[in-house]
């Protein structure tokens, strides 16, 4: 019998028709949704809220999901329909007349891509007198909780929660990550080349000073982004010229069309005036 702790409850009705977004029109597969199933109840979560249990590092809350079937039998497509729209980790109880089992999910990891729950593979009970079932709260989080039922339902080892499939995920984060790391280093390059142009047909001098200041802003930021990425990127940077008083080859260089330099009577400094 399945028993958990009253502060679990939900006990909330899913109608059908909240599913249907996720069959793409297809009037036979939403024929086969209606018939195959007659209601779907959210009957309890566990949280560190409902359970004073802490979350782990991959199941942050459970569901538990009552389907009541029309006839005995139901298909993993179906589970994962209505996975994607409860979009965390559940255990399903189904059930046709005074028969049930139970269902649950070997993995489930999160594609930030979609930002939806992935199921490698649902494993379910016999067939059995639905008072039979069972389930138990074992565990130090919710983690452990969930493999343990894992183990309740499928009779085996639940597969470990393996560095390299953690590995694997974090790469695919890192890759969408750096992607659009990518489009902002293409994004900042192509101002710096728009603004350099700017400056060396700008005649105003207050427009230059102006056009000088978002330069070295996003020369900074681009350096910034170069400095936070993981790998190593080949990307033109070009030179940042330091403008110094006494070298009015670095004035000119951002200011080309509007100084010009004087020597002084004995021909060792400069002075700047406005053309």
């Amino acid at each position: 019998m399945i028993d958990l702790p009253g502060t679990t409850n939900v006990y909330k009705r899913l109608p059908k028709e909240l599913f249907y977004k996720y069959l793409n029109d297809d009037s036979a597969s939403k024929k086969i949704f209606i018939d195959e199933i007659r209601s779907i109840i959210w009957i309890n979560t566990l949280s560190p809220e409902t359970i004073a249990h802490p979350t782990g590092q991959n199941v942050t809350e459970i569901a538990i999901v009552e389907i009541i079937l029309n006839r005995q039998a139901i298909s993993s497509t179906i589970l994962e329909i209505i996975n994607r729209e409860i979009d965390q980790y559940a255990v399903f109880l189904v059930r046709y007349e005074e028969w049930g089992q139970l269902w649950c999910c070997d993995h489930q990891m999160f594609n930030p891509q979609t930002g939806l729950f992935n199921c490698q593979n649902y494993h379910q009970t016999n067939w059995m007198s639905a008072d039979d079932l069972s389930l138990k709260i074992n565990g130090m989080n919710l983690d452990q909780i969930y493999e343990n039922f894992f183990m309740q339902i499928a009779g085996k080892a639940f597969p470990v929660w393996s560095d390299k499939s953690q590995k694997k995920n974090d790469e695919l984060i890192e890759k969408v990550e750096q992607a659009g790391k990518f489009e902002q280093l293409e994004r900042l390059e192509a101002t710096i080349k728009n603004l350099e142009s700017q400056m060396g047909k700008e005649m105003q001098f207050g427009k230059q000073v102006k056009l000088a200041t978002d330069l070295k802003t996003t020369r900074e930021e681009l350096q910034k982004i170069k400095r936070g990425m993981s790998t190593h990127i080949e990307i033109h940077q070009p030179e940042i010229v330091t403008t110094q008083e006494e070298k009015p080859e670095g004035v000119s260089a951002y200011f080309p069309n509007v100084y010009m330099k004087m020597r002084d009577n004995r021909r060792n400094r400069f002075d700047y005036s406005l053309i």
